[in-house]
């Protein structure tokens, strides 16, 4: 059995919102209205490098910083309360990993904050594909040795989750440590 884990939202405060608003100096929702659509999932499933990334930024016509938008990214990360400790007690018992849609910056998260957890780090970048695609989940069974009935996530994202239940894992909401820890003890996965 392997537990994995979403990165934002689930393990870390996210920044990304508050990232862009800095960056470009506009509201989140401002932003979601003018960004070229695509590009984000583009470089979450590294088709698309950071500087073309950026690029396709400023041939929409926006302005930004992007020193502003790393720095604001990188000072926003935290881990959410009680989650560093549950997944402390997930890994004494079962190999526990991440599983995130996220671009290259997340080998930064992997050094800087999850350093000294064990946790191996299996993201979209690396895919080429993004959650909740089936195909994600059988390459992170094929990267661990497993199938995804073999697979608890634990995710924000319901339809996340959900693609893991269809394929015979184990999908958990996450709400809060105290909820997902209660739904894992009730799987029979951590001891009681």
């Amino acid at each position: 059995m392997i537990i994995a884990f979403d990165l934002m939202d689930t393990l870390l405060s996210d920044p990304y919102r508050s990232a862009y608003e800095q960056a470009f100096g506009i509201t989140y929702e401002e932003f979601e209205r003018v960004r070229p659509q695509g590009a984000y999932h583009q470089l979450e499933c590294g088709e698309l490098a950071e500087e073309d990334y950026w690029a396709a930024m400023r041939d929409a016509g926006l302005s930004f910083d992007t020193d502003v938008f790393h720095r604001t990214r990188r000072s926003g990360y935290a881990w959410l309360k009680g989650m560093r400790e549950l997944v402390a007690e997930c890994a004494r018992e079962h190999r526990t990993v991440v599983a995130s849609n996220y671009p290259r910056w997340i080998e930064e998260i992997e050094r800087d904050m999850l350093a000294g957890t064990g946790l191996e780090v299996y993201a979209s970048y690396r895919f080429g594909v993004r959650k909740p695609s089936e195909r994600f989940f059988r390459l992170l069974g094929e990267e661990t040795g497993t199938g995804p009935h073999d697979l608890v996530l634990i995710d924000d994202m319901r339809a996340n989750t959900d693609t893991v239940t269809a394929l015979g894992g184990i999908g958990i909401p996450f709400a809060s440590a105290h909820a997902t820890r209660q739904q894992l003890l009730a799987h029979g996965l951590l001891p009681g």
